[in-house]
């Protein structure tokens, strides 16, 4: 799909900008670094924070990573990105991170690995260009997977929490209260296209586990789990 991002406002635009004032998570005229995978959740969140620019005066850059873990997939995410912001007119931060190897005292899984190389480049980039947020793709549906994933572990009520909207005061996750399934019809209004990572179908993550198999059993009997795990976490 070959879509544009100057369109009549989608009921998403609204929600995302409650969800900014109610969590204070952006003001007028603040510089932001947007993290855009080029996968749904990102794109999203990229062409609503651009929507909205023109009434903000919000000043947006893009950073993407590649890991190189899939080989000319994950090169063609960064490409898909650069292209992405070449027609927005966008500075893009492309930057290739080299996993290391697994090191006693650190976290163990190769996405844990990963996620802590991300935000030391967020923090990194934000400090070298003076921004004053990072905007994460998180939806409600990674809210519900991070709250089952830690009763799963035992987590206690600080860990049923899940993720904050606002954490200190730099990331900020616009998109917390919004599904997937609402990111999707979006982009279908919008015709926008995405990529899609062949990892997020690997069983061996036990986060995809929850997503393909444990989320749509717990919704066969409630489909409204997303949402109410999500509003649980904000309890």
């Amino acid at each position: 799909m070959a879509g544009s991002f100057t369109a009549t406002p989608h009921p998403l635009h609204h929600k995302v900008i409650r969800a900014l004032r109610t969590h204070d998570l952006l003001q007028p005229g603040q510089s932001i670094l947007v993290a855009v995978s080029g996968g749904p959740d990102s794109v999203a969140l990229l062409s609503l924070l651009h929507e909205l620019t023109p009434g903000w005066n919000f000043s947006l850059t893009v950073v993407h990573c590649n890991y190189g873990l899939r080989g000319a997939e994950s090169d063609g995410d960064a490409s898909f990105v650069v292209e992405l912001c070449r027609r927005l007119n966008l500075p893009c931060v492309v930057r290739s991170l080299h996993m290391p190897a697994r090191e006693p005292g650190h976290p163990s899984s190769l996405q844990a690995r990963a996620r802590e190389l991300r935000y030391r480049l967020f923090r990194d980039l934000a400090a070298e260009l003076h921004l004053d947020r990072v905007a994460l793709g998180h939806t409600a549906d990674d809210q519900a997977e991070t709250v089952l994933l830690r009763m799963l572990r035992g987590a206690g009520l600080r860990g049923l929490g899940g993720m904050p909207h606002r954490r200190g005061n730099l990331f900020v996750r616009p998109l917390l209260t919004v599904t997937r399934r609402e990111i999707l019809s979006y982009l279908e209004s919008k015709r926008l296209s995405f990529r899609t990572d062949s990892s997020n179908a690997t069983p061996v993550y036990l986060r995809n586990r929850v997503r393909h198999e444990l989320l749509p059993a717990m919704q066969s009997l409630a489909p409204a789990t997303v949402p109410l795990l999500a509003r649980q976490a904000d309890i």
